[in-house]
């Protein structure tokens, strides 16, 4: 069983390939996968460094390639991409595709590898490259506090973990644990194709598909197999969690997770999300921050995978209780039906414009198309479809919706130099 998907959109000049393994995975294993990436797209048999990839995509009229890592929920995925220019804009109407397959069997297929490991000097270089991202999650105040919650409200599981690891792990990793993790994450993913863009002219792809990779992407899971979000149950009380830095900056947060979630709900907690902090015309933005000058950003975000919000806004460390007193305000403005038709409006308007602005991008296509296959289970849902469904969502759907979001999680990032 293979998974290639294909969407043909000739508006591009150019073809997007994301080529992903998606897999469960421990807090050590996401560790070791995301050196792993860090490996994989520096070099391989063919090309034994950074300098000789590069030299080889420029001759394919400057492919882009990347190797990306990203939490699916609960699940941990390892993206191989490349992008190349169709061959009807190229002189002599040259034929990238195969090249640019053939690439990506090189990188992901014949890794640096002797003896069944990873040479250490590679290993300790990667490793650097990805402890630096780990450490470096501290240094904006405001990030590191989202990522502090969402650990908080998804205690050991992977939605919880750091994207690129744990600082205490990361040393430890050998060349030969990555060996191993290789060989789990070729033979044991759920592995899915996405190409997309401009395919006039490549009716055939999957022949070239399978020429280039035989049954390398035969697939062990299929996308809708896999458990996107193991979820736990709604705690009653709320926790409150204060961390002392040595900084100028504090930031609260709001974690909240919302009940008995399904696919219609999607639509419905957007649009609550871009009512409450999502836009500058949200209630978040006009009353937490400008007309009660507390923040100097605030946010709300929504976690698909996840059901769960999480509000985070930068202030004063003194204006911490009266930040509760005016967030408890907004959320329950909503729960009592407070929204005026402006902030309505505004919310589905923006929405509906960022949904239209990733049909005009191949890249973001193959995303969201990814992306709803785990969220949706389905691989029919287009974006002409989402946008249809955002279209008809309600002021009563918002006002129903927030009544079943529970704030679990307050935690207070407080900068105090006397620390």
């Amino acid at each position: 069983m293979k998974q290639i998907y294909k969407i043909n959109n000739d508006k591009f000049k150019g073809i997007f390939i994301s080529l992903n393994y998606t897999m469960h995975v421990t807090k050590e294993e996401l560790s070791e996968t995301a050196v792993l990436a860090s490996i994989l797209s520096k070099s391989s048999k063919k090309y034994k460094n950074q300098t000789e990839i590069e030299k080889y995509l420029y001759k394919l009229y400057g492919a882009n390639f990347d190797v990306n890592v990203q939490k699916i929920g609960d699940l941990y995925d390892l993206e191989f991409k490349i992008g190349f220019v169709n061959k009807k804009f190229l002189p002599g109407n040259i034929n990238l595709l195969k090249s640019c397959l053939e690439f990506l069997n090189e990188i992901i297929y014949n890794p640096n590898i002797e003896n069944e490991t990873f040479g250490n000097e590679l290993v300790q270089r990667e490793k650097l490259t990805i402890l630096e991202k780990v450490k470096q999650r501290k240094d904006n105040k405001i990030s590191y506090a989202v990522i502090n919650t969402e650990a908080l409200l998804n205690k050991d599981k992977v939605s919880g973990y750091y994207l690129f690891g744990d600082e205490e792990i990361i040393p430890n990793i050998t060349g030969n644990e990555l060996y191993k993790r290789y060989q789990n994450v070729i033979n044991n993913s759920c592995i899915t194709m996405v190409i997309s863009g401009n395919l006039d002219g490549y009716e055939n792809i999957e022949n070239d598909v399978d020429e280039v990779f035989g049954n390398k992407l035969e697939t062990k899971y299929k996308y809708d197999e896999l458990v996107v979000n193991k979820k736990s149950e709604i705690l009653d009380d709320i926790s409150e969690t204060i961390e002392l830095q040595d900084t100028n900056q504090s930031v609260i947060t709001y974690g909240m997770k919302i009940e008995n979630v399904t696919d219609k709900d999607f639509y419905v907690i957007n649009m609550y999300n871009a009512i409450l902090g999502g836009t500058a015309a949200s209630k978040l933005f006009q009353n937490f921050r400008e007309k009660e000058s507390l923040a100097y950003i605030v946010r709300s975000r929504y976690y698909r995978f996840k059901d769960m919000i999480i509000i985070y806004a930068g202030i004063k460390k003194e204006d911490y209780e009266k930040a509760k007193l005016v967030l408890n305000n907004e959320l329950n403005q909503i729960v009592n039906g407070n929204i005026t038709e402006e902030e309505f409006t505004a919310a589905k308007e923006s929405l509906l414009s960022d949904l239209i602005e990733w049909e005009d991008d191949k890249i973001a296509i193959a995303k969201m198309f990814f992306s709803n296959l785990f969220a949706f289970k389905n691989e029919k849902v287009t974006i002409e479809e989402m946008i249809e469904n955002m279209k008809s969502v309600t002021m009563q759907d918002v006002i129903d919706i927030s009544k079943r979001i529970k704030l679990e999680q307050v935690y207070f990032l407080r900068g105090d130099s006397n620390v």
